[in-house]
């Protein structure tokens, strides 16, 4: 476990991310699942329902993904990684695809908070229950900046991992 793992601050954040992804997932579960029922036992319909589902599953859906940056579990196509053997040309390509990764999570993340002051703005809700859209819009920000943070930490480690392939002589022709 390195030192990053065992700070109390990186642990509670991982705790939090889990914890959402348990209470909307179950929330989100519910929700289909009381709406189902009412149909199918009542002949009754759950007006609006699926304005609360987005919701829930926005916030699901972002810090799933987050949590998926945090992991390295995001799907990629590295194939290069399967050709190059460790050295320096790999971990130049790792410096390059992270700094690439970082600059596209900061632009959406910089769309997505253009987007949510524009909700915050323009106070729009919802057509049934009158919630406001920003509720779920937020997800978003809060998820994309989980998202590169993520790939902040993850673009340094690779920088420093590179620095430490290049300092070492062995690894001079690859």
């Amino acid at each position: 476990m390195d030192k990053r793992e065992s700070n109390v601050l990186w642990k509670a954040l991982i705790v939090v991310q889990k914890a959402i992804m348990v209470v909307t997932g179950l929330a989100t579960m519910f929700i289909v699942s009381s709406a189902m029922l009412l149909r199918w036992l009542f002949n009754t319909d759950f007006k609006g329902y699926e304005e609360i589902l987005v919701m829930f599953a926005f916030w699901l859906y972002m810090i799933g993904a987050s949590y998926g940056s945090y992991q390295k579990n995001q799907i990629t196509a590295d194939i290069l990684d399967i050709y190059l053997k460790e050295g320096r040309v790999k971990s130049v390509i790792h410096v390059f695809r992270s700094l690439l990764t970082l600059i596209l999570s900061s632009v959406f993340t910089f769309w997505a908070f253009q987007f949510v002051s524009w909700g915050f703005s323009m106070k729009t809700k919802t057509p049934v229950w009158r919630l406001p859209m920003v509720w779920g819009q937020s997800s978003l920000l809060v998820g994309l900046i989980l998202v590169t943070f993520y790939n902040i930490i993850y673009f340094y480690d690779d920088i420093v991992n590179a620095i430490r392939v290049f300092k070492n002589k062995e690894n001079i022709l690859t």
